[in-house]
């Protein structure tokens, strides 16, 4: 018997494995908790100047984002108008804070 019939016989004996579960019921409750603290914490988009240039960071509570930028003044007023909007509309379960 050649190596190439050995190998095939020996992995024919092998099953698959199942595919992985996409998400367990753990991790959607888990998920479903953090949307809804993220929704009801209060939430404020602010934009600043550090020498010259202006920056634009979302904060929740205690927690911010990392500044965006650096952008002129009216593009950072323009980024936090957006910024506000998108909260408004999705809440902040998607943004990442430091």
């Amino acid at each position: 018997m050649s190596t190439v019939q050995r190998e095939l016989s020996v992995t024919s004996g092998l099953r698959t494995v199942a595919p992985a579960q996409h998400y367990s019921k753990v991790v959607k409750f888990t998920s479903e908790v953090a949307n809804e603290a993220a929704n009801h914490a209060p939430t404020s988009v602010e934009i600043f100047s550090d020498s010259g240039h202006w920056y634009c960071r979302v904060r929740r509570g205690d927690e911010k984002t990392r500044p965006m930028g650096p952008y002129t003044k009216q593009q950072a007023e323009r980024i936090q108008e957006a910024r506000r909007l998108l909260i408004a509309k999705r809440g902040t379960a998607r943004i990442i804070f430091e």
